[in-house]
């Protein structure tokens, strides 16, 4: 829909002033505000500069040539043929009913009441895939989220890229892409041969071999705290563990190395474990121990043109470019995060032949991968434009930032653990469902809750973590979508069998059955825009106000005591047409739906 207004608005333009240089892009269609129509545009106050006149008399310009029934013949006559035939025929596509201006020169476009009976049957016809497009057909997209860390626990930080992630997923899935969904985990370096020390300087418990995989991994957790405090406060300790990392990257065959393969199988085991959790299943998992060989190869192949010596290090001048410098290999050879990062994205574009590979991680990595995707491009041009950076923010802990070295983090296990607790506590399950009922109603709700905590925000910014606020059945949160999914399946249920039929005969007349429909008219643009933009937030932001619309229109609306018939059917399909279209955005989120709550 606002392709098609875009489309009109540029062509009319482009015929009163072609000076104007209006591109396509520099339309913007926003939402109107309630009462002022639907959709609504301010591209008369970006032209009143360009072409000397006031925005409400270029609005008024615009919508002549916009509403037919107000057009003088002569106005129409400014048009060449060919334009106005381009004109008519999107305004019939587009199905505006009438447009209007307001100061200080937006102008509002109202839907017809075709728009809305177009909607709910394309949602009836589509179904679970209502909101897809063909956007991205026939290309293939990476998106590489996740990221722990062997030898420790997953911690928030890694929550927070797995659920971004997901839904970065979700989003390319229903523009139309193929999506390869990949996670890069770290299982060699420093930090890998501190906790594997850690872990062999203290006994195991005696029945250290019964324990869970969860409560294995919060003591070898510990380990690692202990390795890294140690490892700068003592020379000695520190050469072993520079030792036990030599054993690691060369898998020499002694008591190190088969301390660290037993310590990588329980890490893999309870990351697997998370990620099930969170609803996430791999495509393609890569090691970094998988990498680092090809690293040193790609860094000293090119060492003449892309990298130089510093110190003994083989180094990226990053300042030449006007970026930082980074350091590929150390000086005693080994591959530095930057090498690895790099033979990473060559081996996905060979694995895969993708067209963009999309890489999540933390907004204190901006900088860094700016220098990674600019030496790749160095070193081939072709992937100029094809790997692309998503940062996101911190979830911090009473709004400080935590760290791993210090023992400091909160673990993934026990967020969703308190999550879980939490939903148990404040909803009331009804005390015929099953235990595998309550259990499934109890997950399901705390999983709601934290994704739709880190998805409602702009992904570059930092969020709060506060149970309180995201386990809540009001306001704007998951559970709450989540429970008016569930309201609307029980309202539709109750009202029982009623034919459907094409809706041909019916109306929507009543103000907030208006509002309703055109939010859902306007479901499309929403995911859309969500995905060209990366931004899940988009869709939270929509699907607590279709919520919200609903709950009006169900107030006001009674379904089962309506006038006649074909207003009960009619409301009926906005209930259902609500229902499937809030199902289908949770699930651009990674949020299972319930039929029960």
């Amino acid at each position: 829909m606002k392709e098609q207004i875009r489309k009109i608005i540029l062509e009319v333009v482009g015929n009163l002033w072609k000076e104007s240089g209006l591109k396509k892009a520099d339309i913007e269609i926003n939402e109107a505000p309630e009462k002022f129509g639907d959709y609504s545009t301010n591209v008369a106050m970006k032209l009143a500069g360009i072409v000397k006149k006031s925005p409400m008399e270029i609005a008024k310009m615009i919508k002549i040539r916009l509403d037919k029934s107000s057009a003088r013949q002569e106005d129409i006559l400014r048009l060449d043929k060919p334009s106005a035939r381009r004109v008519k025929d999107s305004l019939a596509q587009s199905q505006i009913e009438k447009t209007e201006v307001v100061k200080p020169g937006f102008i509002n476009f109202y839907f017809s009441q075709e728009v809305y009976k177009k909607t709910l049957l394309d949602i009836k016809k589509a179904g679970d895939k209502y909101g897809f497009s063909k956007l991205g057909q026939g290309k293939k997209v990476m998106v590489e989220f996740g990221q722990p860390n062997t030898h420790k626990a997953i911690t928030v930080g890694h929550l927070k890229s797995a659920v971004s992630g997901l839904s970065v997923v979700k989003l390319f899935e229903a523009l139309g892409y193929e999506v390869i969904k990949a996670n890069y985990f770290g299982d060699v370096g420093m930090q890998v041969a501190k906790s594997t020390w850690g872990f062999m300087q203290k006994e195991k418990p005696a029945d250290f071999e019964e324990w869970d995989n969860d409560r294995k991994m919060k003591f070898v957790n510990e380990r690692y705290v202990m390795g890294s405090l140690a490892f700068g406060d003592d020379e000695r300790i520190e050469k072993e563990i520079r030792q036990i990392n030599k054993d690691i990257y060369n898998k020499t065959d002694n008591k190190n190395y088969q301390q660290y393969q037993k310590i990588r199988d329980w890490s893999i085991e309870h990351q697997n474990a998370v990620f099930e959790k969170l609803g996430i299943s791999y495509d393609r998992q890569y090691p970094e121990s998988e990498v680092y060989q090809e690293a040193i190869k790609i860094v000293k192949r090119h060492q003449d043109k892309i990298f130089e010596k510093s110190r003994g290090a083989i180094i990226y001048n990053g300042e030449k470019d006007g970026l930082n410098t980074w350091v590929f290999l150390t000086k005693e050879g080994n591959p530095t995060y930057s090498a690895k990062d790099l033979a990473l994205a060559v081996k996905k574009f060979s694995e895969y032949d993708l067209d963009l590979a999309i890489v999540t991680t933390s907004v204190e990595q901006t900088d860094y991968f700016k220098a990674i995707i600019k030496v790749l491009e160095k070193i081939d041009k072709s992937f100029k434009g094809k790997y692309k950076h998503v940062p996101f923010g911190w979830l911090l802990m009473n709004n400080k930032k935590t760290s791993s070295r210090m023992g400091e983090t909160i673990k993934c296990v026990d967020i969703i653990s308190e999550a879980m607790q939490l939903a148990e506590q404040k909803i009331d399950i009804d005390k015929e469902y099953s235990l595998e009922q309550k259990q499934e109603i109890i997950e399901k709700v705390a999983m709601a809750g934290l994704k739709f905590l880190i998805l409602s925000h702009e992904f570059h910014k930092d969020i709060n973590y506060d149970p309180e606020e995201f386990i809540k059945l009001n306001g704007f949160s998951g559970p709450f979508i989540l429970y008016s999914y569930v309201r609307i399946n029980s309202i539709v249920k109750k009202v029982g069998e009623v034919d459907l039929g094409n809706l041909k005969d019916s109306s929507f007349e009543k103000s907030e059955e208006k509002q309703l429909a055109s939010a859902l008219a306007m479901y499309q643009d929403v995911v859309l825009r969500a995905g060209q933009e990366i931004a899940p937030h988009i869709v939270c932001n929509y699907l607590y106000d279709l919520a919200q619309k609903f709950n009006s229109f169900y107030e006001h609306c009674s379904i089962q005591k309506a006038d006649n018939e074909v207003q009960k059917k009619s409301r009926l399909m906005l209930a259902m047409a609500t229902g499937q279209v809030l199902k289908n955005g949770l699930e651009l989120l990674g949020i299972e739906t319930l039929e029960v709550m």
